[in-house]
């Protein structure tokens, strides 16, 4: 799954906070999204991060709090409770996190999956090239994208390898099971073969492709190589996967 990018597993719709917030909206908020987190933007630019810790940490007087409660009775009780005195006035601002790790769209899945663990963050702002917020990855995305529904990453392979032309193939049969993606049936000739079984691999949630494809004309001695990187485009979803046995 190394050619899954950030992109095609973040959140698009991100819950987001302006540095004038007051603390006790934006506790509502995140315990109405039911979310630990969120960056903090002013004109399009993430400028923080504000977590349920910050802002339970800045409101409520010292409580004391059963071991292992959830995140959603932390910002439950939170927004219900009685604002500490001095909280009154408290902006997003005042307690959030200035210094914001960000990441790329174009990175790869497990790019984050290592920021996050080196920098102990459960979530990453996405941005572009110029700075602008376009999205965020989470711990809880990365896990999704590792573990897709077998029959979603079949129909996934199926419309990524219909690029290449049904004419092109005969009997064309795949199968999913626990992420390895077989292929069977006839393939025109030896470079179609290829090509498919490598769009296959790239299918989110794809751990390995098996090959039993045949090819009716072997045309590796003949045949200009072709990159895939110049084919049509296919859906979003298919990129990942890297062994493929034949």
């Amino acid at each position: 799954m190394k050619n899954v990018t950030v992109k095609d597993v973040m959140t698009h719709l991100v819950v987001s906070f302006h540095p004038d917030d007051p603390i006790i909206e934006a506790a509502r908020r995140l315990a109405r999204n039911r979310i630990s987190g969120g960056p903090v933007v002013e004109d399009g630019r993430v400028v923080g991060m504000v977590s349920e810790a910050d802002l339970i940490a800045a409101v409520m007087p010292p409580v004391k709090v059963e071991h292992g409660a959830s995140v959603l009775e932390f910002l439950t009780m939170l927004a219900r409770a009685k604002p500490h005195p001095k909280a009154h006035g408290v902006t997003v601002n005042e307690v959030m996190t200035p210094i914001v790790i960000q990441i790329g769209p174009e990175a790869s899945i497990w790019e984050a999956a290592s920021l996050m663990e080196r920098r102990g963050v459960k979530r990453l702002p996405v941005v572009d090239e110029e700075d602008q917020l376009v999205g965020l990855i989470s711990r809880a995305d990365l896990v999704r994208s590792m573990a897709r529904d077998d029959e979603d990453i079949r129909t996934d392979v199926l419309e990524a390898v219909a690029v290449l032309g049904g004419e092109n193939f005969e009997d064309l049969q795949v199968t999913c099971t626990d992420g390895v993606v077989t292929l069977r049936g006839g393939a025109d000739r030896r470079s179609t073969k290829e090509i498919a079984t490598e769009l296959a691999s790239r299918v989110a949630g794809v751990v390995e492709v098996v090959d039993h494809l045949m090819a009716e004309y072997d045309d590796r001695k003949t045949a200009v190589p072709i990159s895939i990187d110049h084919l049509p485009n296919w859906p979003d979803s298919a990129t990942a996967g890297e062994q493929i046995r034949h």
